[in-house]
């Protein structure tokens, strides 16, 4: 149990670090510059996520449930917002990508660092990243219940 709450603070305080390094360039990229600071915010917060997963955290795989949400949103209204404007149900769709985006593709904008792609391809980078936390995650819970 004091394992799971340190995880749990761990993992918060690695989120909102990253968060906070990374929020200025994702927001102004492709004017910003990605430092290697921006890259090991990012890369921590994986290795943290990664380490979560291992422990089988329900707290990881919610936040790693989200991003695979989130980053799947950004990336589809951000593929169809410049072919379809002014539709108001579009619209207000749209405006849902830009807190997604920032709360939860914004921390790991930094692994753009390695690969100097636009915004939205990271979002897809976010989705493939979140599919093999998953999967990490439920098969370190399979292997657990094994062992029992």
């Amino acid at each position: 149990m004091k394992t799971n709450k340190r995880c749990i603070v761990t993992l918060s305080v690695v989120y909102v670090i990253a968060l906070i390094v990374n929020i200025i360039p994702s927001a102004t990229f492709p004017d910003a510059t990605i430092r290697p600071l921006h890259a090991a915010a990012s890369v921590a917060l994986l290795f943290c996520l990664l380490g979560t997963c291992l422990l089988r955290n329900q707290v990881a795989k919610l936040y790693i449930t989200a991003l695979l949400f989130a980053s799947v949103t950004v990336f589809t209204l951000n593929s169809f917002e410049t072919y379809m404007r002014d539709i108001l149900l579009l619209d207000a769709l749209f405006s849902i990508q830009y807190p997604l985006y920032i709360l939860f593709v914004s921390p790991l904008f930094g692994l753009n660092f390695f690969l100097n792609v636009g915004a939205e391809y990271v979002a897809l980078i976010t989705f493939f990243i979140a599919i093999l936390l998953l999967i990490i995650h439920e098969v370190a819970i399979t292997a657990s219940r094994e062992r029992l």
